[in-house]
């Protein structure tokens, strides 16, 4: 009789899934979700980046969606966040596209950025380019201005 314990769920005591595998099966189930993407760590920074884009995804959402709503969050205040967030975002694609420069690799930015040195993005290039496009076409406009 004492071998065949009964964890409470109709199930003998050895049949028992440890917390491991309660643990792993959780994740499973959630990586089958939409909103969901699963991310490998080949270094312990990735814990942290991983960990740090959680709380942030989880308190931009707060910030927009209580814009307006609670007195000290203004549109100003917020939109400030959403920005520094933006530049943080590009100064990590920076930075990847500068090691990879580094070791000689090309840089295959993520979907959605580009390459911002340029180097073999069709895209940057055009960026790039359009960008000066627009800053010749503004100076006359300053010389008038301040003239």
């Amino acid at each position: 009789m004492a071998d065949e314990k009964n964890n409470g769920k109709g199930r003998q005591g050895n049949d028992r899934i440890s917390k491991h595998e309660a643990w792993q099966e959780r994740k499973l189930e959630k990586a089958k979700r939409d909103d969901i993407d699963v991310i490998s760590k080949r270094t312990l920074d990735q814990g942290d980046f991983i960990n740090i884009l959680n709380s942030l995804d989880y308190y931009l959402y707060q910030l927009r969606m209580n814009m307006g709503r609670i007195k000290v969050i203004t549109f100003d205040k917020a939109q400030e966040f959403i920005e520094r967030s933006q530049r943080i975002k590009e100064d990590i694609n920076l930075l990847n596209a500068e090691m990879c420069e580094l070791m000689g690799y090309t840089y295959k930015p993520p979907k959605g950025f580009s390459n911002p040195l340029g180097a073999g993005d069709a895209s940057g290039k055009i960026k790039k380019a359009s960008s000066k496009a627009a800053a010749a076409e503004k100076m006359p406009e300053e010389i008038a201005a301040t003239g």
